[in-house]
């Protein structure tokens, strides 16, 4: 599989690409057309065009977004996986005291002060993510390192079957370039891994609940199909393969960091792609016409909102108890 290290140009040619920063990856001039991400197709597709537009990097008055923890946590449990020298390579640990300059006290660690806002800037420069003592141990507990999990079967990946089985070996922070032929957009997905000896998807996800019920509600809440779909688009566009097939790991944020490893339904991939079209078609709209519609769309008029049937029997059973109720007093 031909990798292209990245020279910090605008890409222009369809593959797998390495070393590209995460903020070069999210930025406006990654492609030299505009290009577009899972979550953010997934919002425009879920949300409306004007949620992505308040945080694209092709608006110049974007809000800023603060990367979110449950990402933050999931790739740094995967690359603690890896080894502590690809850890190392990306996280960093947050002191928990510093000392005072002025005074040579030993303080509990505060954004505040002046030594910490400085060693917060020194590590952001350098490229490296902040985690906490407390991100660090469920970090490790997903990864599978503690002490008590050993041998502990689904507990954490390193005690996962189809972990321990290469499932999320490959290429890591390798970025899957592509461009979309109806639109002119170009697509990118950035998985956990990219598979070298097989053609099988599987990302790594965490989770407050790893049960099946559970994760089938995660999949349809956070459109993790979509996310996969992108991903074998991706892939197809860049080296002209596709995915075999496309999965996830789940892992349990806290103790007992159980795992859950599942397969996305062929049928729901299909869908998922007309999701994408859908959402791509809009995007490419947009930026066309300069309009960026939120929820309601382009419409005019007030609508007309009706309640449930649920809402409406409720209420008629509620009014007959209360009726009662009077009736029985009088």
């Amino acid at each position: 599989m031909k990798v292209t290290p990245w020279n910090g140009q605008p890409i222009s040619a369809p593959g797998i690409y390495s070393g590209i920063p995460m903020e070069a990856y999210h930025g406006a001039d990654l492609c030299v057309g505009p290009s577009v991400s899972s979550s953010q197709l997934r919002t425009i597709f879920g949300d409306s065009p004007m949620d992505y537009w308040i945080h694209s990097p092709l608006n110049p008055q974007r809000l800023p977004q603060p990367p979110k923890e449950a990402y933050i946590l999931g790739r740094g449990a995967h690359h603690l996986l890896l080894g502590e020298a690809d850890f190392a390579k990306h996280f960093t640990v947050q002191p928990e005291t510093y000392t005072d300059a002025k005074t040579g006290e030993v303080k509990k660690w505060s954004g505040n002060a002046t030594v910490c806002r400085q060693w917060k800037e020194r590590v952001t420069d350098a490229g490296l993510t902040i985690l906490t003592a407390g991100q660090i141990e469920a970090i490790k507990g997903m990864a599978g390192v503690l002490p008590w999990q050993e041998g502990l079967e689904d507990s954490g990946l390193k005690n996962t079957a189809v972990v321990r089985a290469g499932a999320l070996e490959g290429l890591v922070e390798h970025s899957i370039i592509a461009k979309d032929d109806e639109t002119g957009l170009w697509i990118k997905s950035r998985p956990d891994v990219i598979p070298l000896d097989s053609r099988e998807f599987m990302d790594f996800k965490t989770s407050a609940d790893v049960s099946d019920e559970a994760i089938r509600k995660t999949l349809e809440s956070y459109r993790y199909d979509m996310q996969a779909d992108l991903a074998n688009q991706c892939l197809k566009g860049a080296i002209g393969e596709a995915f075999t097939n496309m999965g996830f790991v789940f892992a349990l944020k806290t103790p007992p960091h159980a795992t859950n490893a599942v397969e996305i339904d062929p049928l729901d991939l299909a869908e998922a792609e007309a999701d994408n079209r859908a959402a791509l078609r809009t995007l490419a709209r947009c930026i066309d016409t300069g309009r960026w519609p939120g929820p309601a769309g382009k419409r005019g008029d007030a609508a007309t909102i009706s309640r449930s049937e649920w809402s409406r029997k409720n209420a008629i059973g509620r009014r007959t108890f209360l009726q009662l109720e009077l009736d029985n007093a009088a």
